[in-house]
């Protein structure tokens, strides 16, 4: 596993656990901002891997 797939699972893990969304929005907001953030930085991750394969392609 990755870290970035490390740390979705523990964020999805904590807004299951503490992020109520009624009672305790604060903490459902953050884990659930936290979460979008892990995809988007494996998304960039994702995005930077494809450049280098085309950069080595054309070397």
């Amino acid at each position: 596993m990755s870290v970035t797939s490390d740390a979705k699972r523990m964020f999805v893990e904590n807004l299951n656990a503490f992020g109520d969304k009624e009672t305790q929005p604060e903490k459902y907001n953050l884990y659930l901002g936290l979460i979008y953030l892990v995809a988007s930085v494996e998304q960039i991750q994702q995005e930077l891997e494809e450049i280098k394969l085309q950069i080595a392609k054309r070397n």
